[in-house]
């Protein structure tokens, strides 16, 4: 059973965008949005080339991943059980320094994510939701994430947990 589901973009407040132009802004958000739905398809490949080799992926309450071969280590585990994670994920503020190579990004999210056993279709364990920040650098690809951190603000966003569920199980 793989669970895949489109959530609209939520538009991120103009008080809450600095820098940027509307295109740039636009651009971001389709790299959020497209991130987050290959993850919840569970395509390995297409999540980790996402990230730039010298990432480092930051959680205040586990580990911190440096590089993508670590990052593919970590996630491949996941993604390779029958055990599935899926997460939602909304930018809250965004800040853009320009859209030529080298140029950042900045985005705060906040998000909800939990475990479907593909067998059975049933939730495994806790939904677990909060924020993170990620600060993404263009490429010559385009956007790709080079920090992601996980701020701890776990418990903050309970209202994406249950829209999450209520999409995956209707």
């Amino acid at each position: 059973l793989l669970l895949v589901f489109a959530i609209a973009p939520a538009v991120v407040a103009e008080q809450q965008r600095r820098g940027g132009t509307e295109a740039q802004y636009a651009s971001v958000q389709k790299f959020h949005d497209d991130t987050v739905k290959l993850f919840n398809q569970g395509d390995l490949e297409g999540s980790i080339d996402d990230y730039l080799e010298r990432l480092r992926v930051a959680h205040t309450q586990r580990m911190t991943i440096v590089g993508r071969d670590a990052l593919e280590e970590s996630w491949g585990k996941a993604f390779a059980s029958t055990q599935k994670p899926y997460i939602l994920s909304n930018i809250l503020e965004m800040e853009v320094n320009g859209d030529e190579i080298g140029d950042w990004a900045y985005i705060l999210c906040d998000f909800a994510s939990l475990v479907v056993d593909q067998d059975t279709g049933k939730q495994v364990g806790d939904p677990v939701n909060g924020r993170y920040i990620a600060l993404l650098e263009m490429t010559a690809d385009g956007w790709k994430v080079l920090l992601d951190i996980d701020n701890g603000a776990i418990g903050s966003a309970p209202h994406l947990e249950k829209r999450l569920a209520d999409h995956l199980f209707p």
